[in-house]
């Protein structure tokens, strides 16, 4: 079940709201202060926030930031009588989904929180896309899978699709209406995987706050594991406890809490080598490995490249000025000759990077790059075109962040997920190219 987080301190106000909110079957819990917010937040599931700007002690902004610091993907809408641009700018810039100025109507408040719902139910318009024979027999294991609560397992290479075919997974499931939470192993420095997937008791350590974790998140829903190969060991064997006695413990805390979560794994390593070599239990590898399904590189489904492509043109075309339609045959043929190391999404950013170069309304040859490069060793104004295609490289790069945080008007969270990229490396990007100011 969806629900909102209300944070009003005036209480006829607060009142005004709670009373829309059950009138449109929105469920809700309401706080007076940020302070008594802040730990209702951490107790329980919330869909989305309406936080009041001007709040006693704790105000409205510095409660966004504390609640993004725990989940960054938490969309909250700022409301106030205090309403001006620098006010409304700040705001987004610290990630709040949109900024409402008092007196408005509360229809138009419940209009843009049904959107935001819908918009994370359904996040983007990426799907499997394919008609090759290997993917299709993928995707009738993963709808077979679906509607039981086994763990399913996802083995390919980078750039196949796995997290996208997990949330198929959910989406097919009986558990599509509730939340689908993605812990990478990788992405997250090992000293802090075991809160973020336990969550932590507030005091554990100095100036620690209390937080739920994923799985509290994911509770009714699906908790994907993406790269559970580079799981450390200890955290292993508590993941083991937790899917054989479905229960689990904060970091801290002692309390038995219920794991109401339906588990998708995925990986590119070899586990079975990993096992071998004892960096893999050997026991949590049979638990896992109940259901596998083998996602297929794209090498061996070139036949999908031109529908592929169609729907990546469909996807980001109206996002990225001009008026491109269609690739070539010849563009089609040099798309399909190359080795596609990175799968799918070294595809997805091959035609990406088309559609800024085209200056047409077909790709060529000449507009397909791949890794940011064209021939190489010719010489052009002092530069090779291996130093151009990286300059070129970047410039793209740029364009395409920054057109990103334009579309989600400065939230990074966002604009990472619309990008496939994870947060971590968004960061990286927005200093390494100085974009943070």
């Amino acid at each position: 079940m969806n629900k909102i987080l209300i944070v009003e301190d005036n209480e006829n106000f607060r009142k005004m709201l709670e009373l829309n909110f059950d009138k449109a079957n929105l469920a809700f819990e309401s706080c007076a202060s940020a302070e008594e917010a802040f730990d209702v937040f951490n107790r329980d599931i919330f869909s989305v926030g309406v936080f009041d700007l001007k709040l006693p002690e704790m105000g409205g902004l510095e409660l966004l930031t504390r609640v993004l610091e725990v989940a960054p993907e938490f969309p909250v809408f700022i409301v106030t009588a205090y309403g001006d641009i620098e006010t409304a700018v700040e705001a987004v810039k610290k990630g709040a989904s949109d900024f409402i100025q008092k007196p408005f109507d509360p229809d138009f408040l419940i209009d843009k929180i049904k959107k935001e719902i819908k918009k994370r139910s359904f996040p983007s318009k990426r799907q499997i896309v394919g008609n090759a024979a290997l993917l299709k027999e993928a995707i009738a294991l993963g709808k077979k899978v679906a509607v039981t609560d086994l763990t399913a397992f996802l083995f390919g290479e980078s750039g196949t699709g796995k997290e996208l075919f997990a949330r198929a997974i959910h989406d097919w499931s009986p558990r599509k209406e509730a939340p689908f939470v993605v812990l990478n192993s990788a992405a997250i420095p090992e000293t802090l995987l075991e809160s973020e997937l336990f969550g932590i008791e507030k005091g554990t350590a100095t100036g620690v706050s209390k937080r739920i974790g994923k799985i509290s998140q994911a509770s009714g829903g699906t908790l994907f594991f993406d790269e559970i190969g580079d799981m450390p060991l200890l955290l292993q064997s508590k993941i083991l406890r937790v899917i054989e006695g479905k229960e689990f413990e904060k970091v801290g805390g002692r309390e038995k809490l219920e794991a109401d979560v339906r588990i998708v794994c995925a990986t590119n390593r070899d586990l079975e080598a990993l096992v071998e070599k004892r960096k893999f239990r050997e026991d949590l590898y049979y638990r896992l490995n109940v259901f596998p399904i083998h996602l297929p590189p794209l090498k061996d489904r070139l036949e999908d490249i031109e529908v592929l492509v169609k729907h990546f043109i469909d996807l980001y075309g109206g996002s990225i000025p001009g008026k491109v339609k269609s690739f070539s045959g010849g563009a089609f043929m040099k798309l399909k000759q190359h080795e596609w190391k990175g799968n799918v999404r070294e595809l997805e950013n091959v035609v990406k990077r088309a559609l800024i170069i085209c200056d047409g309304d077909v790709i060529g040859e000449d507009d397909i790059v791949f890794h940011g490069k064209r021939k190489e060793d010719k010489r052009i104004e002092g530069l090779s075109l291996r130093e151009v295609g990286e300059r070129a490289k970047k410039e793209i790069e740029i364009k395409i962040i920054r057109e990103a945080l334009r579309q989600t008007e400065g939230n990074k969270a966002q604009a990472a997920r619309l990008l496939n990229i994870s947060y971590k490396t968004l960061f990286n990007k927005l200093n390494e190219y100085d974009l943070e100011k």
